[in-house]
């Protein structure tokens, strides 16, 4: 099984995917063990390299994890959102799995294989294993993958209004600094830049952005809960995680 992307599609909820791999067909079934996989492959690298484990190596323990564990013993399955999240599972599947690396069998006729581009990708964004805190890391990446999700589907529905004015000043007085660590732009070099009327105009457009992107990402941690769970409570926790 290929993992050709990570955004995976979050539209239908974790546990939605969860339920139809007892009750759709195999080409169901295997459809909805590439979307699962592509969304949490990148916490299980992150959590690895956090750890102390070299790129090569955690790039071929996130595949074996998945290969043997998920695939093989058919973590997915038995997943139960009454007994906790689902990254909660995984994680704690991961870390017995790392400890007991000897024991492990790869499983017949099915494979995870993450392609190279991805893992180099993703070993960019991880960036010097020095400078990473190796607890909670899972945590962190799952955070960030929600986050970027949220902002994608911000940037798409801009774009598609014809405000492409709208998330760029967002992108440059928000995004950028956010990423860079650099002070904001002042509000007169974004409305000339981005053809506002007046500074007030390009404070405006951005505080717009900002609250379609905070509805958004509670969309998007909703569509990873089951009934029941507090959507609210799951953002503090996301908060928390990315230090916001």
């Amino acid at each position: 099984m290929d993992l050709h992307h990570t955004q995976a599609d979050f539209r239908t909820t974790q546990w939605t995917h969860i339920r139809a791999l007892a009750e759709g067909s195999d080409h169901d079934r295997n459809k909805m063990l590439a979307l699962l996989i592509a969304r949490y492959w990148p916490p299980v690298y992150a959590h690895l390299r956090a750890h102390g484990r070299r790129p090569d190596d955690a790039a071929e323990l996130t595949q074996a994890f998945f290969t043997d564990v998920v695939l093989g013993r058919q973590l997915f399955d038995k997943a139960d959102a009454r007994r906790g999240k689902l990254r909660s599972l995984l994680l704690s599947s991961l870390q017995r799995f790392a400890i007991d690396q000897h024991r492990r069998s790869i499983a017949r006729g099915a494979a995870v294989t993450i392609p190279l581009d991805d893992l180099r990708r993703e070993e960019q964004r991880f960036g010097d294993p020095a400078d990473s805190r190796s607890d909670g890391a899972f945590d962190r990446r799952w955070a960030m993958l929600l986050l970027e999700e949220a902002l994608r589907r911000c940037e798409d529905h801009f774009r598609s209004l014809g405000r492409d004015g709208h998330w760029q000043a967002f992108e440059a007085r928000v995004l950028h600094p956010q990423v860079h660590q650099l002070r904001p732009p002042p509000l007169t070099d974004v409305a000339a830049r981005y053809h506002f009327d007046s500074p007030a105009a390009a404070a405006s457009a951005v505080h717009l952005v900002k609250q379609r992107a905070v509805t958004i990402l509670r969309q998007v941690i909703a569509e990873t809960l089951d009934d029941g769970e507090d959507v609210h409570t799951e953002l503090a926790e996301l908060q928390e995680h990315l230090a916001l």
